[in-house]
């Protein structure tokens, strides 16, 4: 027989299944309360902290451990479409916008903003490179290292010939001459009485053989090593040697012309090249105790290697340092001043000096005169072997009388005057040899002017 429950068992039953049901109504509910930025949160990859659920129970009611289970469903499914409920608050993701830690609400329908990404999940963005100019560096000069044992050289200490009269010649080109070569053309210039000279050598054999004899004809020698403006020459200091033990005075003419185009192998001259070679040179030649020979055709050169040789520290030089003008007249007079082509040109030199250094060292002109023959002012007439033994007379005659052709006094700084030049089989300026015949009227004409010893102004 089987026993009936008693009326308290059913309503035990009872009242536990509408407990049940009544929690899970509740649960239902606050699960409408969840914030959609938690829900967005969630689906981001940004998990939320679910919201604890406060749920009111009877007094002295026992809620079995899984009647709770399925609210936990019931959320995850209904989430999306839940109407907020202000009562229930949930506590706020760790990782939620700043919008929903303050408990803003998004609009049912409206997507909810992106949360803020962390620092370390924000990607990088490639720098863009930005044009701008990139100065080029200058490259740094090198200073001149010079000896601090040699005196500056004041006019009147410079070696000068003995019974000096400031007549000079140019000798020959050829830059590796036979003996024969050499003792011909120097007893043409002892004949002339003609005191100082350029002269060109190829090596220190050469040199060699030429210094001893000019040393023993009483010939004082500019001596022009055979180079180009591009060529460095390190053997400066080997030459002078050679020169200080024949007791031969070491004046070293550095380069020939280098601004003049047909001095470079491409026919462009190169400045920075030649004062980079230059700056050598004149450390070399100033070192070994040499005394150190500039030589340019253009004024505008000699000022950048003056303004080169001060950038390098290099002012001791200008104490020891002479220039070599070149100064031909073409088919000018003496006297003529108007321009550069002129034999008295070297006063626009001494010009520049003054300006750049303030003072003018002993010049003494490696090439000039006149050209057998010349036409190239159509103002003057062509320079016939008259005019040519004039014009020379005119310039010798500086030297002994003190005075220049256009009523300047002679300069002191104006050691020697050598034209160009004394021999040569292809040169119609050649004063022997020349294919436009011996100069022989010039020749004698100078020859017949008494002989003298140049004066200067110290006495």
């Amino acid at each position: 027989m089987t026993q009936r429950p008693s009326d308290d068992g059913v309503r035990a039953m009872l009242l536990t299944a509408i407990l049940v049901l009544a929690a899970s109504i509740a649960m239902v509910a606050a699960a409408r309360n969840t914030p959609r930025s938690v829900a967005e949160a969630s689906v981001a990859g940004f998990p939320p902290a679910l919201p604890t659920i406060a749920v009111p129970m009877p007094s002295n009611t026992t809620v079995p451990a899984t009647a709770a289970a399925p609210s936990a469903t019931v959320l995850a499914l209904d989430v999306a479409s839940a109407t907020p409920v202000p009562s229930a608050t949930p506590a706020p993701s760790p990782t939620a916008s700043a919008t929903a830690v303050a408990g803003d609400r998004v609009p049912v329908g409206t997507r909810a903003p992106a949360p803020t990404p962390l620092a370390s999940d924000t990607p990088a963005v490639p720098a863009t490179a930005t044009a701008t100019n990139t100065p080029v560096p200058t490259p740094t000069k090198t200073m001149m290292s010079l000896r601090t044992d040699l005196p500056a050289m004041s006019l009147q200490d410079w070696p000068r010939p003995a019974n000096d009269d400031g007549w000079g010649m140019h000798f020959i080109i050829n830059a590796y001459p036979s003996e024969q070569e050499i003792d011909l053309n120097i007893q043409r210039l002892v004949d002339m009485r003609i005191k100082w000279a350029v002269v060109i050598y190829g090596d220190e054999i050469q040199l060699q053989k030429l210094a001893p004899r000019f040393r023993d004809a009483g010939i004082t020698v500019v001596w022009r090593r055979m180079l180009r403006p591009y060529d460095r020459y390190y053997d400066w200091g080997r030459d002078i040697a050679i020169l200080k033990n024949l007791g031969v005075a070491p004046y070293m003419q550095a380069y020939n012309e280098p601004e003049v185009p047909a001095e470079w192998p491409d026919g462009k001259s190169n400045e920075a090249v030649f004062l980079d070679n230059l700056v050598s040179a004149c450390q070399d030649i100033y070192n070994a105790g040499g005394y150190v020979g500039l030589q340019f055709a253009s004024s505008q050169w000699l000022r950048d290697a003056l303004h080169e040789i001060k950038a390098r520290n290099g002012q001791a030089v200008f104490g020891r340092m002479f220039f070599v003008p070149h100064s031909y007249g073409m088919n000018h007079p003496p006297d003529y001043t108007e321009d550069i082509n002129a034999v008295l040109s070297f006063r626009i030199y001494a010009m520049v000096f003054q300006q750049e250094i303030g003072m003018v060292p002993p010049m003494i002109v490696g090439e000039g005169g006149w050209k057998y023959g010349a036409t190239d002012d159509a103002r003057f007439p062509k320079v016939t072997d008259e005019l040519h033994r004039d014009y020379y007379v005119a310039l010798y005659n500086w030297f002994r009388t003190g005075k220049l052709s256009n009523g300047e006094p002679l300069p002191d700084y104006l050691f020697a005057f050598c034209p160009w030049l004394i021999a040569h089989k292809m040169d119609d300026n050649a004063f022997y040899d020349s294919f436009a015949g011996d100069r022989t009227m010039t020749i004698a004409a100078i020859k017949a002017i008494p002989p003298f010893v140049r004066h200067f102004s110290w006495g």
